[in-house]
């Protein structure tokens, strides 16, 4: 069986699934935050009998309207507040960060469990050897009342990448390679592993780009097989990794495989309004520019901030350059060792962690006809303010770099050698 299946096997408690199974499994995480959360399930819940199955196994952040841009935004938080007393629940981060991100960081997903989330991105949990979807309201619900919840299992395709990421190049550039080469929903449906040596020598928060990313290739749910860096991870939390773990299986057991390689990689941009109109970033260098961002649960981690503070390294930044931690601890750990320094030294803006204007909510909206470049998760039009606002991804490198130039750059071309 390939991880998924393994997991789901487990997690319904029969021998073996495939393909096209349905399974009811249980799930050992149900996470949600202030915007999917309960002002939107907490009248459903009630419906059903007002009781979570398990607390201890709820984890709630607030992260979205975080800090309050409106009166009705302040309403949401003191709502969202008073349903994690209410269930007195032990994992409530409060302006802590972003939920994907805090997941991971703070080792509360084990390798081979299954995690359910209401919103899109919970597929970056997948990062540890989980098996991490998203669900609406309703169903979340659901989950919450009983700790079950029923899947169809997925057809699993494997993504092996291969080889040395060249400089100025990262995770978020090999994800922009994956949907300029298959598009944007290749993997609809279907499971994907990503595999090779190529994220074996990367950090966690750098692998966790790409099942943060599979969301937008179409992915029922995205993993990495658990490894040495994860137990290291976790052991170094207190978190003792599972007693049971899936174990990666054979090519043949894969509806498809693709192979990449990372080795002569280039930094790559996706144009407005797909996250799949991939370029080269030299194809488009001279292409001017009226913000920078660097923020969102595929931009804002330490490892983030770190790759634009290189690049900005005794540079200014020619544009507005807003910049948005991922979570309160990248913010403190880049306070402490200089990365913050640099990034204010070059002109950025930094604000509270959370999810910022990734989900076009406050901290660094553009107006309209405004061209942005940054390392949010999506570029369709509204995403980040106006409609009629441009978006165009990059990494890090990248962002910083054209920060720099004032418009569109290769960061090879702007940083030291």
């Amino acid at each position: 069986m390939t991880l998924t299946e393994q997991i789901l096997a487990r997690a319904s408690r029969r021998r073996q699934v495939g393909p096209g199974d349905e399974v009811w499994a249980r799930v050992d995480l149900a996470v949600m935050h202030d915007s999917s959360g309960p002002r939107r399930l907490g009248p459903i819940l009630d419906e059903l009998g007002g009781r979570v199955w398990d607390p201890d196994r709820v984890v709630l952040a607030v992260d979205h309207f975080t800090p309050a841009a409106t009166v009705r935004h302040a309403e949401i938080l003191a709502e969202t507040r008073a349903w994690a007393r209410r269930y007195d629940l032990r994992h409530f981060f409060d302006s802590e960060g972003i939920l994907h991100t805090l997941l991971v960081e703070h080792g509360l997903v084990l390798p081979g469990t299954v995690v359910a989330g209401a919103d899109s991105h919970t597929l970056t949990a997948g990062v540890c050897g989980a098996m991490a979807v998203g669900v609406g309201s309703t169903e979340m619900a659901a989950i919450l009342a009983t700790g079950e919840m029923w899947v169809s299992v997925p057809p699993s395709v494997l993504v092996e990448i291969s080889g040395t990421l060249p400089r100025w190049v990262s995770a978020r550039d090999i994800t922009m390679l994956i949907l300029k080469e298959l598009r944007a929903d290749f993997a609809l449906g279907r499971a994907i592993e990503f595999r090779g040596d190529t994220l074996a020598a990367l950090p966690l928060d750098e692998r966790s780009v790409l099942t943060n990313q599979a969301i937008e290739m179409g992915a029922h749910n995205a993993l990495l097989p658990p490894d040495e860096v994860l137990r290291d991870h976790l052991q170094a939390l207190g978190r003792a990794a599972s007693s049971w773990e899936p174990a990666p299986t054979e090519e043949g057991e894969y509806a498809e495989l693709y192979r990449f390689a990372a080795d002569g990689l280039e930094p790559l941009v996706a144009c407005p309004p797909a996250v799949d109109a991939v370029r080269p970033a030299r194809d488009l260098a001279g292409v001017p520019l009226d913000r920078a961002y660097l923020g969102s649960c595929a931009g804002g981690t330490y490892s983030d901030l770190a790759m634009a503070a290189r690049v900005l390294a005794g540079r200014k930044a020619r544009i507005p350059l807003t910049v948005v931690p991922a979570t309160r601890a990248a913010y403190l750990r880049a306070l402490a060792d200089g990365t913050l320094a640099a990034l204010v030294r070059a002109g950025a803006t930094v604000h509270a962690p959370g999810c910022g204007a990734c989900a076009g909510l406050h901290s660094g909206l553009l107006a309209s006809g405004e061209r942005c470049i940054a390392t949010v998760t999506r570029n369709y039009p509204g995403r980040m303010g106006a409609p009629t606002a441009e978006i165009y991804l990059a990494s890090p490198y990248t962002v910083a770099a054209s920060a720099v130039r004032g418009h569109i750059a290769d960061p090879s071309e702007v940083a030291a050698p």
